[in-house]
């Protein structure tokens, strides 16, 4: 069944997103494991720490709906995190791992702020004030967390990996 209505639009991109959050807290604990860097295993912990707040604030959104949380499969996340794991499974060089999994995780975080973006504005022309402020906080925090990824990201050591 589609959506036919701004409101049946916002429950299905929130049951998107929150299945998305609930893929990362796994991703971002693979993400950490598999890295060599502290700094950027800890980056990685930090964030997966925030994802529970993130399924948190979903939760109280859908409970301000009188709706159960629901998820909605994900599919741009599924393949991003498909595509990971086979690259995992190569066995790549270890500096090569960790710029990969820079460059996945902020991947990850731009399609969430993308999805986060747009649900803002669908709660907005809603007039669900409460949820545009949830939302709005996660929206920051993934913002924050994609810097905090880029400026790892230019700090890399490019000649620690073979041409």
């Amino acid at each position: 069944m589609g959506a036919t209505s701004l409101q049946e639009l916002f429950e299905h991109e929130l049951g998107d997103v929150y299945f998305a959050e609930h893929r990362l807290v796994d991703a971002y604990e693979s993400f950490a494991a598999n890295t060599n860097d502290q700094e950027l295993t800890d980056l990685f912990e930090e964030h997966r720490e925030q994802v529970g707040n993130h399924i948190e604030r979903l939760v109280q959104i859908f409970d301000t709906m009188g709706e159960p949380p629901q998820e909605e499969e994900c599919q741009g996340i599924e393949e991003l995190l498909a595509e990971y794991e086979e690259f995992v499974e190569e066995g790549p060089d270890a500096n090569v791992l960790d710029l990969y999994n820079v460059t996945t995780a902020g991947k990850t975080q731009r399609y969430e702020i993308t999805a986060y973006e747009s649900l803002i504005e669908v709660a907005k022309a809603l007039d669900n004030e409460d949820a545009v402020d949830l939302l709005r906080e996660t929206l920051d925090e993934e913002q924050e967390t994609l810097d905090r990824l880029q400026e790892h990201g230019a700090a890399f050591d490019y000649d620690s990996i073979p041409a």
